[in-house]
């Protein structure tokens, strides 16, 4: 079974000894071997770009953090602001990468945090491609649809800097090959909410079923007890 890297890697050598038969059928012709020339055309082309193809793929799924357990994605930690109008800043901690922190400032009574997962076919997550996931963002809740018609809505960005593979391609590429690549089952959005509290801490984690939640205090868990 290939290792994240080899599906980089091994694509990658496919299509440099397919463009070094590029590069010898130019040097056929040049010289007048047409027959030798088509040869190696007809040999090379195919290899450079299927080679080419898997091996961005290969690199544009390794962007996405891989889901082979039930694993911590991000503490949660709220701090009231002001209670009297149910503003708190939030501060979120990743823990699948470097440990980066940023502050949210939401007002409502629940935080909600959401994901993109991606889900590949059985015979692919057989050849080891996992399914996949990225953070996209938090954002307020209230308890109820009545509670919050006419509140405001805020909501603060986590998604990380674009793959650096997405700077070498026109835009739409990938998905054009992710479209015909036929490895990918389907995608979907995860979220979970808990209560804000002053003081309340929680645990995100990510499943392949997506997001879940848990409380890791006691002001969390008597929030989470006494919600509606």
């Amino acid at each position: 079974m290939l290792s994240g890297l080899a599906w980089i890697a091994v694509p990658a050598l496919v299509a440099l000894l397919g463009l070094g038969l590029l590069a010898a059928a130019l040097f056929h012709f040049g010289r007048g071997r047409a027959a030798r020339g088509t040869v190696h055309t007809v040999a090379g082309a195919p290899l450079a770009v299927a080679g080419l193809a898997i091996a961005l793929l290969s690199l544009n799924a390794q962007t996405f953090a891989r889901l082979t357990h039930e694993g911590p994605v991000a503490d949660v930690w709220v701090v009231a602001l002001d209670p009297a109008k149910n503003l708190y800043r939030v501060r979120v901690t990743r823990l699948d990468g470097p440990k980066l922190s940023q502050d949210c400032i939401l007002q409502g009574d629940e935080w909600d945090f959401s994901a993109r997962v991606q889900k590949w076919k059985p015979w692919a997550a057989v050849l080891g491609l996992d399914a996949t996931y990225v953070l996209d963002q938090i954002s307020n809740r209230y308890f109820t649809a009545a509670r919050g018609n006419g509140k405001p809505i805020g909501a603060c960005d986590l998604k990380g800097p674009p793959p650096q593979v997405n700077r070498w391609l026109p835009k739409g590429w990938l998905d054009w090959l992710i479209a015909h690549a036929y490895t990918e089952d389907r995608r979907f959005g995860s979220a979970v909410f808990m209560p804000m509290a002053d003081g309340a801490a929680y645990r995100v984690l990510i499943t392949q079923s997506g997001l879940n939640a848990e409380p890791v205090n006691a002001i969390a868990r008597r929030a989470n007890a006494a919600r509606p």
